[in-house]
């Protein structure tokens, strides 16, 4: 049972951050100010989802290789506290930085450079979350024919 839950917490937190990631772009390619502040209100209140989620693929992937040796295991590891440094340093501040900014309709450079860097991490954090996707399936896959 804790394979498929630690699966769906992961999925879950990845579907969030694209959802966030493409809502992102999608308002700055229309350009509209309303939609804009729409989206960061969104991704504000989203949060509220994807930290949870977050945590709880965490704990659960760390209870599933606390027995578990290998490359795969290391790379996931190494991965997730890359994705929980993004999250902590960079993606939640400028979710919150960029939400006021937005309402008062600010695009000055302080709001690019945020925007910025928050698409830069939260591309990172879409690929790192991904690959651990992949591995995890491999060992998933592993698992099954050893038993």
């Amino acid at each position: 049972m804790l394979p498929k839950l630690h699966a769906a917490f992961g999925a879950a937190a990845l579907l969030i951050i694209a959802t966030f990631w493409t809502a992102t772009v999608t308002t700055i390619v229309i350009g509209d100010k309303y939609l804009i502040v729409m989206a960061k209100t969104g991704i504000a209140w989203g949060l509220l989802a994807l930290i949870p989620m977050l945590i709880l693929t965490g704990v659960s992937g760390s209870q599933l290789g606390q027995n578990m040796r290998g490359a795969l295991i290391g790379a996931k590891q190494k991965r997730m506290k890359l994705i929980a440094f993004n999250g902590i340093v960079f993606l939640v501040p400028a979710a919150l930085i960029l939400l006021p900014l937005a309402m008062q309709g600010q695009g000055g450079p302080l709001y690019w450079a945020v925007q910025t860097l928050e698409l830069l991490a939260g591309a990172a954090n879409i690929t790192l979350l991904g690959l651990n996707m992949r591995d995890g399936l491999r060992l998933t896959r592993r698992r099954a024919l050893t038993a």
